[in-house]
């Protein structure tokens, strides 16, 4: 997607693709128009399943800076398309990135506000910049965050980051989101690309098989936190049959390098 009002970029690297999130005179804010993209774009890069990792960046010196504030008039200024703009636009999307069976990075410099700081949190790993700076400070604006869009964070970070930055407003470094686990790693500027794809090649390395059981493990147990049953235990057992499980050991026994296919 293109146009004045931004863009979603998609650029393919081997089996790492490359979602950039691109208003930068902006700081990467997100229109109604970018969030439709970024959702059809990370859609369309699972249905293919050619990309064994996602890694998503800003443009420029931030990765996003949230809702873009000049279409609020137009597009969340009554309750109505408030309601439209989270459950179609915004909820979506996240869910889109949460649920992608492949692994996901985020790529983290500059600006990380608002929906920005949504749509990083919903990758498997954060990797981030010294300059980054981490925060949802909308109740300055007068109005909560989305509930839905609460859960996550919430889930993710736990109720005291949230309270910082939802009651207070708190604006964290990369240093303090690192402490609180907001990312998973700090890095210089000048070496943030470099770690985050060698992430993203590492992770593109190992067994597509292995990584997408991994991801639904993961999100049953972010969605539902009863035990897991015997009958789930043993279901997932079935990796045993697959060509990947056979790949992985044999080379291991050989000391060579598998060969993973996915299947």
């Amino acid at each position: 997607m293109n146009g004045q009002t931004g863009a979603i970029r998609v650029e393919a690297d081997g089996d790492i693709a490359r979602v950039v999130i691109d208003n930068a005179g902006r700081f990467n804010a997100l229109t109604v128009e970018m969030w439709g993209a970024l959702n059809t774009e990370v859609r369309r890069l699972v249905a293919a399943g050619a990309a064994r990792c996602i890694v998503f960046a800003g443009a420029g010196e931030s990765f996003a800076a949230g809702a873009d504030i000049s279409e609020f008039e137009r597009e969340r200024s009554n309750r109505a398309q408030v309601t439209h703009y989270h459950e179609n636009h915004v909820r979506p999307t996240l869910e889109a990135i949460l649920c992608a069976p492949m692994p996901t990075v985020a790529m983290i410099r500059g600006v990380c506000m608002g929906g920005g700081l949504e749509i990083a949190a919903m990758c498997d790993i954060r990797v981030a910049a010294a300059d980054a700076r981490f925060g949802v400070p909308i109740n300055r604006m007068g109005f909560p965050m989305a509930l839905g869009e609460t859960e996550l964070l919430f889930k993710f970070f736990g109720r005291g980051v949230v309270s910082e930055l939802l009651l207070e407003g708190r604006i964290f470094d990369a240093a303090e989101a690192l402490q609180r686990g907001i990312v998973q790693r700090v890095v210089p500027l000048e070496a943030l690309e470099a770690e985050a794809m060698a992430t993203a090649g590492r992770i593109a390395a190992a067994s597509p098989f292995a990584q997408r059981r991994n991801k639904e493990q993961l999100l049953r147990l972010l969605r539902d936190w009863s035990p897991v049953t015997l009958d789930e235990r043993v279901a997932h057992y079935d990796f045993a049959d697959t060509r990947d499980y056979r790949a992985g050991y044999e080379a291991f026994l050989a000391k060579q390098r598998p060969r993973f296919t996915g299947t």
